[in-house]
């Protein structure tokens, strides 16, 4: 007897499946494989921290700093990645293979290109961005190790986060994961060696995390470019049609550009946070990045969720069957609040031993243990709202994404922050912080209501 494989399963779900099948049970099969893959890249990201901490403190305020800088860049390829799996599940819906293929060649030119053209321009302000987050001289020495070398290669980034999108908008998921698991794999495996120059490798420091990180990118993206191409056939080998081009990206930005500018709007929360953070010193900021990617992995299941829900609702929608995709919504809601109520009970049984994974600095480790007991009540608003964003997006009203993202930026998440930070100290920018994702979940239910649910 075979052994099942139950960590990623094994069979694919078809366009039947979304436009057929029992919402619920489809819904979960697409998004196991999906926990498994954003795991991979949180965890990326996570022993990035892991192994500089080990450097020292002033190593990992550096890495900490530029944590908002990086995902800004990360958010506006999310916002060419949604808005181009939308499309292109809706093209499959409908039964237009042509178009869809046509759509993530198109896609994949556009977002390479214009993604290299902002890490120029990354690269040209990075002791005026940071210096205005608070970092010091010696930090910025630091950062310039790491986030140099991330702005040269950035665009390698873009295929295999816009090649799994245009794969999961197929409805498949589980091959888009292993490609996440495989980079994040190799990362895992050569920071160590790099970081810290074991065997015959050179210690590289900071700048060892950086050069592991571009080398799992550019795995990834001939891997991506590999399934696009010969796996999926979604792929067109011919120069692109100009005015078949620029009608793709203007679809591609009408929809994107909302929600790019509000996926960058949440590292713009978390920069503030940082600068206001920063008041209390540099061990404030490691202990605020660490913390920050404790509860990023503990969201991993929403964000899978909403990986998921994505082209499942795109293809309901092409296939004009609105009120499964309403059915998905619904059931996806209930399901990310109490996975994010449960998270923040382990979260807070587990405050005081975390932290060590990151740091031994007594200082640094009380406000990680400080940070758990209170910032993860706030991702319970925060999954709600993603969820809804997805619901928007889908519904090609991206703009009502932008609208709730800005207003929990300008009135909700950043002024609380400040106030509490200002009154109360640093447990009192946390709760702030807390009480603003649950004021944009109010608002984002109320915009669901009004112009996306009809009863």
């Amino acid at each position: 007897m075979a052994f099942p494989i139950y960590w990623i399963p094994t069979l694919r779900v078809t366009p039947d499946d979304i436009l057929h099948g029992p919402v619920g049970p489809v819904l979960r099969r697409m998004t196991i494989p999906m926990v498994y893959g954003i795991f991979a890249m949180f965890l990326f990201q996570a022993v990035d921290t892991f192994y500089v901490s080990l450097l020292g403190t002033a190593e990992l305020a550096a890495i900490s700093f530029t944590f908002p800088v990086t995902y800004t860049l990360i958010s506006f390829t999310l916002g060419i990645m949604i808005s181009m799996s939308i499309i292109v599940g809706k093209a499959i819906g409908s039964g237009r293979m042509d178009t869809a293929a046509r759509i993530t060649t198109n896609a994949l030119l556009f977002g390479f290109v214009i993604v290299a053209l902002i890490s120029a321009g990354g690269l040209s302000t990075v002791d005026v961005l940071f210096g205005w987050l608070g970092a010091s001289a010696g930090t910025l020495e630091l950062i310039h190790q790491y986030i140099d070398l991330w702005y040269w290669f950035a665009a390698f980034l873009v295929i295999p986060y816009l090649g799994n999108a245009a794969i999961r908008a197929t409805g498949d998921t589980k091959w888009p994961s292993l490609l996440m698991v495989g980079s994040g794999l190799i990362n895992v495996i050569l920071d160590p060696l790099l970081i810290f120059g074991l065997g015959p490798f050179p210690a590289m420091g900071i700048r060892g995390a950086a050069v592991a990180t571009v080398i799992a990118w550019i795995a990834g993206f001939m891997g991506s470019i590999w399934l696009l191409g010969h796996r999926e056939k979604l792929l067109v080998f011919s120069m692109p049609d100009l005015g078949e081009f620029l009608a793709d990206t203007r679809e591609i930005i009408k929809l994107g550009l909302p929600i790019s500018l509000a996926n960058m709007f949440t590292p713009m929360v978390v920069a503030v946070l940082t600068a206001i953070i920063a008041t209390h010193g540099e061990y404030a900021v490691a202990a605020f990045g660490a913390g920050g990617r404790i509860e990023s992995m503990a969201m991993v299941v929403s964000f899978a969720l909403t990986s998921a829900l994505s082209p499942y609702m795109a293809q309901n929608f092409g296939a004009e069957k609105p009120e499964r995709a309403n059915e998905a919504l619904v059931k996806a809601l209930k399901f990310a609040v109490l996975y994010q109520i449960v998270m923040y009970g382990l979260l807070v049984l587990g405050a005081d031993y975390l932290g060590h994974i990151f740091s031994d600095d007594p200082d640094v480790l009380t406000i990680i243990s400080r940070y758990l007991w209170i910032m993860p009540l706030g991702a319970v608003a925060y999954a709600f709202v993603i969820v809804l964003n997805t619901a928007f997006n889908a519904g090609h009203k991206s703009y009502l994404t932008f609208i709730a993202t800005l207003l929990r930026l300008v009135l909700f998440v950043v002024p609380l922050a400040w106030l509490g930070n200002h009154y109360f100290g640093m447990n009192g920018m946390f709760f702030g912080a807390v009480a603003g994702n649950f004021l944009t979940a109010l608002v984002s239910w109320q915009l669901y209501r009004r112009n996306i649910y009809h009863p």
